[in-house]
């Protein structure tokens, strides 16, 4: 009786798991809502980082520039990570800028200022010693968007814009920004 309970029980537990197949990161999902996609990121990314890579700032200096990260804002409706644009930027910039920046890690500073303590202690050993870098420019971002909807469709305008202000002065040095528009049905919260 329990052996037949238990084939029964994992017959329903895999009759309940779902299907799931791998598309590209670059690939719309078929379902049609308004929301920020994998193939908005990647786009959006893409087009901000070859645009960043011909100012004449980056693209001709001598030394390369320090680049911090800023909190990106967002201002849409949508609960998403919001940094992970600017992630995806670092990475290709990483990638593709051949030691044209170098890329400030503000995140680890705590982890970072313990090992130093640690080295100056005498408690670990340092290859050589360096000081902390100052940021020649940040790179920082504002995600916002339109909603609107009428009886069971939605649609949402959304604005990805990136800028990169100098350190020193607080000049805008570049800015550019990507637009999307979608139309979907709405949702059963949206009603």
């Amino acid at each position: 009786m329990k052996k037949t309970l238990s084939i029964l029980f994992l017959g329903l537990l895999v009759g309940c798991v779902a299907k799931s197949n791998r598309v590209g990161v670059d690939t719309d999902e078929p379902f049609s809502d308004t929301e920020t996609s994998s193939k908005d990121l990647v786009v959006v990314s893409e087009e901000m980082v070859r645009s960043l890579l011909q100012l004449p700032q980056i693209s001709k200096a001598t030394k390369p520039p320090r680049i911090a990260f800023s909190d990106v804002k967002n201002e849409t409706n949508e609960i998403l990570n919001k940094n992970l644009f600017i992630e995806k930027m670092r990475t290709l910039l990483l990638k593709n800028a051949a030691g044209k920046m170098v890329f400030l890690d503000r995140e680890i500073s705590s982890d970072i200022e313990k090992e130093r303590a640690a080295k100056r202690s005498g408690s670990v050993t340092s290859s050589s010693s360096k000081t902390k870098s100052g940021a020649d420019f940040f790179l920082t971002g504002k995600l916002s968007s339109i909603d609107k909807q009428s009886g069971g469709k939605r649609s949402t305008y959304t604005r990805y814009a990136f800028r990169l202000t100098d350190a020193e002065s607080t000049d805008i040095l570049w800015e550019d920004e990507y637009e999307v528009k979608k139309v979907g049905k709405a949702g059963l919260y949206d009603r």
